[in-house]
């Protein structure tokens, strides 16, 4: 006999990819939280390990089906790609090609290989679906819902998933290390703090503010300092591009989180996050003077494959270079880069660093084109709070991502994709209104406005 759970998880898991195939929003739901969670690693999906269940690739059948057998349930669309995901098939292919170009394959190189090319499928999927304002809503939703239980799991967590004093295996795979769950979960605080302000009825505001205090919470757990960075910057940027309308509630709710937060801290997480700003400490840190003589390491492995060592091979390839000058330092065999920006330009070379940089930049033009455009939306204020989430949720991302390898996770690229997802929404709702004006005025002057008329509306405004 299997346990409730697992009955649950079964019959859950079975509907929502059979619904997926009529309403491919519900696909796109069942993803991610399959991907955040992973049932493999629950005790109640234990039981089902034996029956050899792919979740991920079950669940992204089901909605690439939906999506080709219920059209109508597809927001609409003038253009099939766009630039953001134009951006994203040449990134795609430079990991699929880098190896040739660099030093070589290996079965972890082929891996990430496989891993980007379903993450690309799965990120054409989620701009398309997204599309839409409410389809854009329940994807936050999503995020609340696999942060409460992620940050529930941690609560729960035992003794043996601490290493050190951090935790570590909680969740799905991209989140198994401390770093990795702390900048995932420090990335989502904003897009949690902006579904509260967007709820209106306050029997259902609890759930999203629940999954902040547990966020937080899984933050101190782990102990990771490049979330808190995140964070601290994530916090700056906040305070001086509050939108109008909302800036009253922002600062409170940045006020009152903050308080909260440090409730929740001990002084073990205090001594550990002391070190980001007292350099005095760096020589008596063994993981920081590794990580500085990985990063020297890394820039020095760049100078020598400028076109890249390939996907992959960044942790085989450090071996050449172990100076073994400083006795603090981790061994350099087999170590990661933690940085994401580093890993990226040493393993796909100055043209993937080139094309990652022009994925990052474009998303955020696209939350000013978004914020700039707002007033043609049917909800501006909603929709300036929407892009307000999405650019502290990013730069917390990227800000964390310098201190740790996020570049083949997929969290991190849903982040990257909202502002893509958002402005096709306001697309879809400024041609709407514009349809509904110019059957009623038809003489208007139409070609003052650039999402007017097929033939002054940017490529950009696609996504």
């Amino acid at each position: 006999m299997w346990p409730i759970k697992t009955y649950l998880l079964v019959f859950g898991f079975v509907g929502a990819c059979a619904v997926s195939m009529v309403f491919p929003i519900v696909g796109i739901c069942n993803y991610m939280m399959v991907y955040q969670c992973n049932p493999n690693w629950w005790w109640w999906g234990k039981p089902l390990d034996a029956l050899g269940i792919r979740y991920s690739m079950t669940a992204a059948v089901c909605l690439i089906v939906g999506m080709l057998v219920s059209p109508s349930r597809v927001p609409r669309a003038r253009m099939i790609l766009g630039d953001w995901l134009i951006l994203l098939i040449v990134f795609t292919a430079i990991v699929c090609t880098s190896g040739t170009i660099g030093t070589g394959h290996s079965p972890y190189s082929l891996t990430l290989i496989d891993k980007s090319v379903k993450m690309a499928i799965f990120l054409y999927c989620f701009v398309r679906m997204g599309g839409s304002r409410r389809n854009f809503k329940t994807i936050m939703w999503v995020f609340v819902f696999g942060t409460l239980m992620l940050g529930n799991d941690a609560y729960h967590a035992n003794a043996d998933q601490f290493i050190n004093g951090r935790l570590n295996s909680i969740g799905g795979v991209d989140f198994r290390d401390s770093s990795g769950l702390g900048a995932h979960m420090a990335a989502m605080l904003p897009l949690l703090g902006v579904t509260v302000l967007c709820t209106r009825r306050w029997k259902w505001k609890v759930i999203p503010l629940l999954a902040a205090i547990l966020a937080v919470n899984t933050i101190v757990q782990c102990r990771t300092r490049s979330a808190f960075v995140g964070i601290a910057a994530g916090t700056i940027v906040a305070l001086f591009t509050a939108p109008r309308g909302w800036r009253r509630s922002i600062y409170v709710a940045i006020i009152l989180a903050s308080v909260g937060a440090y409730r929740l801290t001990d002084t073990g997480f205090w001594e550990r996050m002391k070190t980001v700003v007292m350099p005095s400490d760096y020589k008596e840190d063994g993981a920081i003077q590794a990580r500085l003589e990985l990063w020297s390491n890394a820039w020095l492995m760049f100078k020598d494959h400028p076109l890249g060592v390939g996907v992959g091979q960044f942790k085989f390839t450090i071996e050449n270079y172990d100076t073994g000058q400083d006795p603090h330092a981790f061994d350099m065999p087999r170590r990661v880069t933690h940085n994401t920006y580093l890993l990226c330009a040493s393993e796909l070379g100055f043209h993937g660093f080139l094309v990652f940089a022009a994925i990052l930049t474009l998303s955020l033009r696209k939350i000013h084109r978004c914020v700039k455009r707002a007033r043609d939306s049917d909800d501006p204020r909603e929709m300036k709070l929407l892009a307000y989430g999405c650019l502290l949720s990013l730069v917390m991302y990227m800000a964390a991502s310098a201190f740790t390898d996020r570049l083949y996770t997929e969290s991190f690229w849903w982040v990257i994709a909202l502002p893509a997802l958002l402005e096709r929404a306001l697309h879809a709702e400024v041609c709407a209104r514009s349809a509904v004006v110019a059957e009623a005025e038809p003489a208007a002057d139409r070609s003052l406005d650039p999402y007017l008329g097929d033939e002054d509306i940017p490529v950009g405004i696609y996504g």
